[in-house]
């Protein structure tokens, strides 16, 4: 049966009453289809997949074989599914012609998705026998190649005929450089010379020559056409925002309103965009992108759904002083930077599901300001900023400094806590009166009303809207009170880090009930519970908080199995977070343990494919790479990935950001072709999906960079590694952890090249940069002392790194052992053979008990122990170390291995200083035989 006469079909049956809806959607989806023009086929194959399922689904309700008082939650799904699908196919349908071609890859990526959402509906109701989703998808693979030959065709006939081009372009003076930044923008990303990249290479010198000049794309310019604009969900003094989606990401789009019919300033929009370019904190809200290049000119930034004051309605038991505590932070760093916010508020306050506030829209006051003096031609009148906020100098006309900052912080505070406007009952025309000239403010509500504006708050709060400006404290006091204050009082901040890379830590926050949140059984379990939360509650630990940590869990973990029990997903939570202490403080064998035990309960629970669980898998492979447990992480992640591409899709960062680690395990199990392979699948995938600049994108790239220096590919390692460092240099700033980190990766691929002055010159650089930044005991900046000192075989900066690792990590943390082992290797290379022989001992036995005899770290330090005993005379020794590590190799790597082959290799020469040579010819034969046969 042809498309057309299944729709029909389906168009012409009666519906059951509990499907009527359902049925009324289908038509409009119907309807929409027909007047697509782009991947029409792919569309009308979807619709023809939804008539099939209700139609199936109208027959079992028939049949009684289905009841709708049963199925009342499959049936809302079913509802929302079909909403989605009428929402996007109008969206397309609406789409000109190149905007329309600029998303192809997501319109397909969506429509894959939405069978996806299918599958789930037809296991909800328990159809899958009766419906077969393998077959849509083979029929939807179908419609997509046909949907491309007749794209091709397309593009080939508008390639031929420059009319037909112009009309289906609608090009007019206000879209052409908005087309042209678009088109440039897909050429950079995926060059390529199939009819697609040929027709935008054609399209854009066509553009060109009709403009008569080439557009000047910025990193950060986002044309008209790369973004997709969802529901409208805000409305401000700047502007509207709408929900919608750049890149295949999930963004908020700021449109910038005309004031009386003038039009924002371009010129000091792309001042702004400079100055925010160079604004990256945890605390403030990621600038994507701006459109500068047509007479709608909007700001990208990611999608945070709640402002402070939504947020604290949703979560009425979350303390303020915690969103407080990241805004002083976010305006500790601007003032250092001499920039001015302007417009503080709780409205430009976002608030993630973790609990973590970040600050946005700063500098869009200069920007209407400009536009309002301009439209009542005199600027002296002008207010910039929101009034009930606003310091009473500039309510007297002043401009926006760092002080009028620290007032709007006071309003904020009185805001948050007690979620009123401040000053709300003031008219409009006796503001500027009884707040500049009477100096009247907020008055203290009672107590009773609001509890947790305490009297430290009150006295901070009348600080900062002092009359005198320079009475006020700065960011960095207020900051200081804050924290004095959360010491003093300490509240929950959820949110559950996760490990991201064997080679560092990324955070990952999950929107999880706290334990203090929960309801115990009774009052005194609650209130132990309680207390022991609040104690776990800062979300910036250090070493010892870590420790302290590692104390508390399990504790916390004991009561909740007794309270909630010990499958309920808080206990797990909880069980999460130690695990993820244990890595931390280096205890892979405790992580271990306790991880298999949170994944299995995890799968009992909530399923194996729940993102959860996935996270649980994903974080137990990084502790199995920690114990050089190469081969069980690479089973972990090749399930982790295989479900996250099936579950999630394979474009989604968490799918992406587990092929990244997975490439990392291929590398350490020496399997290249397939770490780079993976590796560059990663970076293109990211590139496309998030742009070159991208933070995601950049470490795709410097895992590249990586990858090439242990492939001993040193050009094209410093090639990538030379990128990565100006292209975070210029998104992340010079002194940013991951710029750093990449400089120290150049350094090594220019050691390689035999650029040792360049390689010493960088690391010195970041070094002092870390100290500068982090301190002298961070552990990044320790681990940068430590790899400078293997640059430089430093004995004195070995043994600085040593101590301080001993006195910040402790004496068996693995990085502690690693810098001892270091600094063992730096003996042998000055010829201190006694020194090296004394550490390299205390290493190895260290290394046994912690880390245990088959893990990798400690197989190098018995082999470089047992050359410092042959170095002196002290044979006997070496060929004890080396048997020992030839025997351990062959269980945990196999005969066969080239790591095992070395270490067979160095007993030959070993078995000859010993005179046994009737042994070491045996055992150089046996070599011979495994490398010819392997």
């Amino acid at each position: 049966m042809s498309v057309e006469a299944a729709l029909h079909a389906v168009l012409a049956e009666v519906p059951v009453p509990g499907l009527s809806s359902a049925f009324n959607l289908f038509r409009f989806i119907v309807s929409s289809v027909q007047a697509v023009k782009e991947s029409k086929k792919q569309l009308e194959v979807l619709a023809k997949g939804v008539g099939e399922l209700l139609s199936t689904l109208n027959a079992q309700f028939k049949g009684s074989r289905l009841v709708a008082a049963n199925c009342v939650k499959p049936l809302a799904d079913l509802e929302s599914l079909l909403q989605c699908i009428h929402r996007f196919v109008q969206r397309e349908r609406d789409k000109a012609f190149l905007k329309s071609l600029l998303s192809k890859d997501s319109r397909i990526n969506q429509i894959e998705s939405f069978y996806r959402r299918i599958g789930l509906t037809v296991g909800a109701f328990h159809i899958s026998s009766l419906l077969s989703v393998q077959d849509m998808l083979r029929n939807n693979e179908t419609a997509r190649i046909d949907d491309a030959g007749m794209l091709n065709a397309q593009l080939r006939g508008l390639q031929q005929n420059q009319d037909d081009l112009r009309n289906v372009l609608e090009i007019n003076h206000n879209n052409m450089f908005a087309m042209m930044a678009a088109l440039q923008r897909r050429l950079n990303v995926a060059p390529g010379n199939d009819q697609e990249q040929n027709f935008y290479s054609h399209t854009l010198q066509y553009l060109t020559s009709m403009s008569g000049r080439s557009v000047q794309l910025e990193d950060w310019m986002v044309a008209s056409y790369d973004v997709e604009y969802g529901p409208e969900i805000g409305v401000g003094g700047f502007g509207k925002v709408y929900r919608g989606t750049w890149n295949r990401m999930e963004v908020a789009i700021k449109v910038l309103q005309n004031v009386a019919g003038v039009k924002a300033n371009v010129v000091l929009l792309r001042k702004e965009v400079n100055i925010w370019l160079n604004l990256r904190h945890p605390h403030i809200l990621q600038f994507l992108g701006a459109n500068t290049l047509d007479d709608s000119p909007f700001l990208v930034m990611p999608y945070i759904p709640y402002n402070a004051r939504q947020f604290l309605e949703q979560r009425p038991t979350f303390d303020p002083l915690y969103i407080l505590r990241d805004v002083s932070l976010a305006l500790q760093f601007m003032h250092s930077k001499r920039i001015c916010h302007g417009d503080l508020k709780g409205v430009n306050i976002l608030v993630e599901k973790s609990g973590r506030a970040l600050l946005c829209d700063f500098g869009l006051s200069r920007i209407k300001a400009d536009a309002t003096s301009r439209a009542a031609h005199t600027a002296s009148t002008v207010i910039a900023g929101s009034r009930n906020w606003m310091a009473p100098e500039l309510l007297a006309g002043s401009s926006p400094k760092m002080p009028s900052d620290i007032y709007a912080f006071g309003m904020t505070l009185f805001e948050l806590y007690t979620d009123e406007t401040p000053l709300v009952n003031i008219a409009h025309t006796d503001f500027i009166e009884l707040v500049f000239r009477s100096g009247v403010r907020p008055e203290r509500p009672d107590l009773e009303d609001v509890p947790k504006l305490t009297d430290s708050l009150w006295t901070l709060a009348e600080k900062c809207w002092l009359q005198d400006a320079k009475a006020r404290p700065t960011a960095g006091q207020i900051h200081a009170l804050v924290v004095d204050i959360i010491s003093e009082t300490p509240v929950p901040s959820p949110g559950e880090h996760m490990i991201d890379s064997p080679g560092g830590t990324e955070t990952r926050n999950h929107n999880h009930n706290l334990p203090g949140d929960i309801e115990a059984s009774s009052k005194d379990q609650q209130e132990k519970l309680s207390a022991m939360s609040k104690k776990l509650a800062n979300a910036h630990y250090d070493a010892d908080q870590y420790k302290e940590a590692e104390e508390l869990y399990p504790e916390v973990v004991k009561t909740q199995k007794h309270v909630l029990g010990a499958d309920h997903p808080d206990t797990l939570l909880s069980m999460a977070r130690l695990v993820y202490t244990y890595n931390e403080l280096g205890k892979w064998k405790e992580a271990e343990e306790l991880g298999l035990e949170v994944l299995e309960k995890r799968k009992q629970v909530l399923g194996v494919d729940h993102p959860y669980t996935l996270i649980s898998m994903f974080t137990l492979a990084i502790t199995c790479s920690q114990l050089g447990k190469w081969k069980h992480a690479e089973e972990l992640e090749l399930d982790v990935v295989k479900r996250q591409k099936q579950v999630l899709g394979a474009d989604h960062p968490d799918t992406l950001r587990s092929m990244a680690n997975l490439a990392i395990t291929y590398k350490e199990l020496e399997k290249w072709t397939q770490a780079n392979q993976l590796g560059l699948e990663v970076f293109k995938r990211r590139t496309q999906a998030l742009g070159i600049n991208h933070p995601d994108t950049l470490r795709s790239m410097a895992n590249l960079a990586i990858t090439y220096n242990d492939l001993e590919k040193w050009k094209q390692a410093e090639r990538f590694g030379q990128e990565v460092v100006e292209r975070r240099k210029h998104v992340l700033g010079a002194d940013h952890p991951d710029t750093l980190i990449s400089m120290f990766n150049l350094a090594i691929a220019h050691s390689h090249l035999g650029k040792w002055d360049r390689a010493k010159e960088l690391e010195q650089e970041v070094v002092k940069q870390w100290k500068r930044v982090l301190g002298a005991d961070h552990p990044d900046t320790l681990q940068a002392m430590h790899n400078l000192a293997i640059t430089c075989n430093s004995e004195e900066l070995g043994l600085e790194v040593v101590k301080r690792r001993k006195q910040v990590l402790g004496v068996d943390h693995p990085d502690t052992l690693c810098s001892m082992a270091n600094l063992a290797s730096t003996y042998n290379y000055l010829r201190k053979w006694k020194e090296a022989e004394e550490l390299g001992l205390d290493v190895v036995k260290t290394q046994k008990r912690v880390l245990g005899a088959d893990h990798p770290d400690t197989f190098m330090s018995m082999l470089e122990l047992a050359i410092t005993c042959g170095k002196l005379g002290k044979w006997k020794e070496a060929e004890e170390l080396e048997l020992e590590v030839v025997k351990t190799r062959k269980q945990v790597l196999g005969a066969d291995h080239p790591d095992t082959l070395i270490a067979m290799s160095n007993l030959v020469m070993i078995y000859r200083e010993l005179g046994k040579h009737n042994d070491a010819e045996a055992l150089s034969k046996t070599i011979k035989d495994i490398r010819k046969w392997s």
